[in-house]
């Protein structure tokens, strides 16, 4: 009975110990240029390939003033070549940004072969890349 524990306890040990995470080969999201100015700044951006194939992208900005102002943002989604990909979607859309707020932007990719993204941010015809 003592052989087979030890050897069931050697097994376990050997697979979890030669089992490793795999990393991923490269950022899907990278800072391109500082997105921060006197009106907002950018405190998180993430992007994500889902189960389904789908690409989010995730933002927390937030307004640095003491009024309520429009951001408007595009997302131009790129391919595994950094081509673009054309879509109805990539269009100017608008969050609010409340007085000393975040705000957050959660957008989904059109189809699965997105693989990165660009994201401008607008405010009084001020246009930044910010994010690929």
């Amino acid at each position: 009975m003592k052989y087979i524990l030890l050897i069931l306890l050697s097994i376990v040990f050997f697979i979890t110990g030669c089992s490793t995470t795999p990393k991923p080969s490269q950022k899907i999201v990278q800072l391109v240029g500082n997105c921060s100015d006197q009106y907002i700044s950018i405190e998180d951006l993430k992007g994500r390939i889902k189960n389904d194939g789908f690409m989010q992208a995730q933002v927390r900005g937030r307004n640095l003033t003491s009024n309520y102002i429009k951001v408007e943002y595009k997302i131009v989604w790129l391919d595994e070549n950094d081509f673009t990909i054309d879509t109805i979607l990539s269009h100017w859309s608008a969050v609010p940004a409340y007085a000393n707020q975040p705000f957050y932007i959660n957008v989904t990719s059109p189809n699965t072969k997105a693989k990165s993204f660009n994201l401008y941010l607008k405010k009084e015809g001020k246009t930044t890349l910010c994010q690929k």
